[in-house]
């Protein structure tokens, strides 16, 4: 069976944050299409919470020296971040609730890419090398190829999770 040329774990986290960016960006100008920008930020954002939720924290958790506190912390700011989408899905342009849950996003956002970026997925990397890396990547692309859309993505949300480090 032939090898599909899938981008590597990082590479596909990184584009999903680029991404996530731009759509943040256009959402805080008075660009007429505000709305439809709102929902496709709602599913890039709830998509990459569902897949990094189901491949790379349990890798941190499970494999990476400190990793369960690494986990806990991305899924505080990702349950922050489902707050906010859900704040975001109902709401409308202009109204002060739809323009905060957009900041709300944002500031998670900043919060969280650079830690996952610069801590999250190297850590990983150092632990379990390329080629494992590289499969995590094949099995992340599978997750968000398989992944609902919208809201129906995330994860059910416990107020205060934590991985357990205890079998």
């Amino acid at each position: 069976m032939a090898s599909l040329d899938v981008p590597g774990l990082a590479e596909q986290i990184v584009h999903e944050h680029r991404v996530i960016d731009g759509l943040i960006a256009a959402l805080g100008t008075e660009r007429e299409d505000r709305f439809p920008l709102a929902h496709r930020l709602v599913d890039e954002v709830a998509s990459h919470i569902s897949a990094v939720t189901q491949v790379l924290l349990p890798a941190l958790r499970d494999i990476v020296p400190g990793g369960a506190d690494m986990a806990n912390e991305a899924q505080a700011t990702f349950s922050e971040m489902g707050v906010a989408l859900f704040a975001l899905e109902e709401g409308h342009p202009g109204d002060a609730a739809f323009e905060a849950a957009i900041e709300a996003v944002a500031e998670a956002t900043r919060r969280h890419v650079p830690v996952e970026e610069n801590q999250h997925l190297p850590g990983l990397r150092t632990v379990i090398g390329d080629d494992a890396t590289a499969e995590l990547g094949r099995v992340y692309a599978q997750v968000k190829e398989n992944t609902l859309g919208g809201l129906q993505a995330m994860p059910a949300t416990d107020r205060n999770p934590k991985f357990r480090t205890d079998p």
